[in-house]
């Protein structure tokens, strides 16, 4: 019976031979068994194409092509599904197309982008409200990024550990929601590996190299359909409302050497500390259907490995160069969605945020300049939340730390000048000399911190609405 299947197929090759022509290098004894795992590798790069394509007007009908990183793909896809909650949106919005009261899928971009920013960002610590929270979302790792970038003003004086202090001026902006979709244009290449997959299939099956005709086609397929039910949610952005009445939000983000402050509208602080990011569906429906194209998309890597090495060596270029183009346009993509989609987003909820940057020689310094700069005039400081602050950045509680902190917070709240002589250090109850000693260091750290709000003043950063 296996003989007779053998003798039918060659005589349809045989055929399709005489009908057509011999296939280019048709009498080649060389073999690409390599291309076999082509579905191990670029899986990252088309698992980031395939799960923006949220973002991206029509792109979920561009992704009909043979992509590499069809296993990672499938098993990316298949967590994905499968980290799926549903829950129930009360707040209607014509644009989400969401209803009062609906029930929608909620799945965390996280598991995509573990490593793309888009998981959680630094801790977060409210000087007026006092509120604590360990982990923000990407918003607030983006800034972070940003705030690395900028150029510094170094300040002069006792030197320990360095402190990068960023001060960020957050205003709101006319596109920032309470819940908001994005849309972008799809790249014009988009059509490139495509042409270049329906091509190769194409020349394959005239060649009657069906080994690799048949896989390029159903690499076409189970990305394509993966693209079209992943795409046919949204990426949704959405932040608490602060309650009314609420103190400023004014806040530090960080809490090592890299430390910026939060200033600004309230609003726009709580969409940047509090705000996440989730893909939306729809039913719980396209969540089987993108666990059903995860086990294609594997059942295709584990194909290849099998049928690949069978076909002639012109099907297996064919094979190689529909892969070879998409891998390049997934590359490209990629990385074009890791910087310009980022940005956009970030410019539509935050706009362009104003960041001024200092560099302090020491952590004492740091903070006193934090407290300085946001000790304004919208609220009567309280000494003892300023007190908090310094303890939870300092957290020394020996008796000259604890009178330092104490006087600071003192003189802040009373609005008075950081001027210190001798009266302030030569204390009684500090009856060790190296005790007024550090005194006094820590005092002269207070003047270097008053230098440099004096410059941040003087370059007209200093107007903190």
């Amino acid at each position: 019976m296996m003989l007779a299947n053998e003798s039918l197929e060659a005589a349809q090759f045989q055929a399709c031979l005489l009908a057509k022509g011999s296939p280019p290098l048709a009498n080649s004894d060389f073999v690409l068994n390599s291309t076999a795992v082509a579905g191990l590798l670029g899986g990252e790069e088309a698992t980031s194409t395939v799960a923006l394509t949220q973002i991206y007007d029509k792109r979920r009908w561009l992704g009909w092509y043979n992509s590499p990183g069809s296993y990672v793909m499938g098993k990316h896809f298949r967590r994905l599904a499968r980290s799926a909650k549903v829950d129930v949106v009360f707040d209607s919005d014509s644009k989400a197309g969401t209803a009062s009261g609906s029930e929608m899928v909620h799945i965390d971009p996280s598991v995509l982008f573990t490593h793309e920013g888009w998981s959680g960002g630094p801790a977060f610590k409210g000087i007026y409200s006092g509120s604590s929270i360990q982990t923000t979302g990407p918003l607030a790792s983006w800034l972070m990024k940003k705030a690395a970038k900028k150029d510094c003003e170094k300040i002069e004086g006792r030197k320990t550990q360095p402190v990068n202090v960023t001060v960020a001026v957050l205003e709101r902006t006319d596109t920032l929601r309470q819940e908001m979709t994005f849309h972008h244009r799809s790249p014009p290449l988009a059509f490139v590996p495509i042409v270049a997959s329906l091509s190769t299939c194409a020349v394959c099956g005239w060649y009657c190299q069906w080994y690799a005709f048949s896989m390029i086609l159903v690499g076409i397929l189970s990305r394509g359909f993966a693209c079209l039910f992943i795409g046919s949610g949204n990426l949704v952005f959405d932040h608490p409302k602060p309650a009314e009445g609420s103190p400023p939000g004014d806040g530090v983000l960080g809490c090592d050497q890299d430390l910026v402050l939060l200033t600004g509208d309230e609003y726009v602080v709580n969409a940047l500390t509090r705000g996440r990011f989730f893909f939306r569906f729809q039913s719980k429906y396209t969540c089987r259907m993108v666990e059903g194209c995860s086990i294609l998309l594997i059942v295709q890597a584990i194909a290849q490995l099998i049928f690949i090495p069978q076909s002639k060596l012109f099907g297996q270029l064919m094979f190689v160069s529909s892969l070879a183009v998409s891998w390049i346009y997934n590359l490209w993509l990629s990385s074009r969605d890791k910087g310009e989609v980022k940005e956009a987003i970030f410019e539509q909820v935050l706009g362009n945020p104003s960041l001024t940057k200092f560099v302090f020689p020491n952590r004492a310094s740091a903070v006193v300049f934090l407290l300085l700069v946001s000790n304004n005039s919208r609220t009567s400081s309280n000494p003892k939340k300023l007190k908090k602050i310094m303890d939870f950045f300092l957290p020394s509680d020996s008796e000259v730390w604890e009178i330092w902190k104490e006087t600071i917070a003192e003189r802040l709240k009373s609005g008075q000048a950081l001027q210190f002589n001798d009266t302030h250090w030569n204390r009684e109850e500090l009856t060790v000399e190296d005790d007024r000693k550090l005194l006094k260091i820590l005092f002269e750290d207070a003047k270097d911190a008053v230098k440099a709000y004096n410059m941040f003043k003087a370059n007209g950063a200093g107007t903190v609405p």
